[in-house]
């Protein structure tokens, strides 16, 4: 692995990383879902057909995978 690389990758990492502790926080009950109420902390736009959307399982909450997927697919900014 050359040296851009090597950079590319860490601040990936980096990014993932500061966007994992960001949804942490957004999970104010701290139940590993993030409700649509919570979304709205960081996403204020969203609406409950997106917040459907998002819920890929259809359990009724967007999980920390579930989330991952909206933002490597660009229905959600990064946060």
């Amino acid at each position: 692995m050359n040296t851009k690389s090597l950079i590319a990758a860490l601040a990936v990492g980096a990014i993932g990383f500061a966007g994992a502790a960001m949804a942490h926080e957004m999970d104010t009950d701290e139940d590993g879902l993030y409700s649509l109420i919570e979304m709205r902390t960081e996403y204020a736009d969203l609406t409950e057909v997106d917040y459907a959307a998002l819920d890929t399982n259809q359990d009724e909450a967007v999980d920390a995978q579930e989330l991952a997927a909206a933002i490597a697919d660009g229905q959600l900014a990064p946060m």
